[in-house]
């Protein structure tokens, strides 16, 4: 039986709402992100690695744009009728100062939050 994207959307929401005490395990990306147990798990659920992918490309132009975020970067990604938006920006009332129109996905609609500390990516409920 395939698994629908409002299953997926279902798992998604589960899993995060029961990832209140960190990560137990740090994941290296190819460009030297680092993200945690709930990121993994987000891809692997969303069969969204792309996601982890277009962050991660983005670390050369952040170390740039250190002023722009101190450090923390709210990245989201905003999902409807099955094209995506991933935008980052320093607080959720602050222009983006990163927006990325994605034609295609698959992912589960739906607003979704990663944060980023330095160079860690992370979902919110693991802070």
């Amino acid at each position: 039986m395939e698994t629908t994207s409002k299953d997926k959307s279902i798992a998604l929401r589960q899993d995060r709402a029961e990832r209140t005490l960190g990560t137990n395990q740090y994941w290296k990306h190819l460009f030297g992100l680092a993200y945690t147990d709930g990121v993994k798990a987000h891809a692997d659920i969303a069969e969204a690695y792309w996601l982890i992918d277009a962050v991660a490309s983005y670390q050369m132009d952040l170390a740039k744009m250190k002023h722009e975020h101190g450090g923390f970067v709210l990245w989201k990604l905003e999902v409807k009728d099955g094209s995506c938006v991933l935008t980052a920006r320093r607080d959720s009332g602050e222009k983006p100062f990163i927006k990325q129109d994605i034609e295609f996905t698959d992912h589960p609609e739906g607003e979704w939050d990663f944060w980023q500390e330095g160079k860690v990516l992370i979902i919110p409920e693991e802070h």
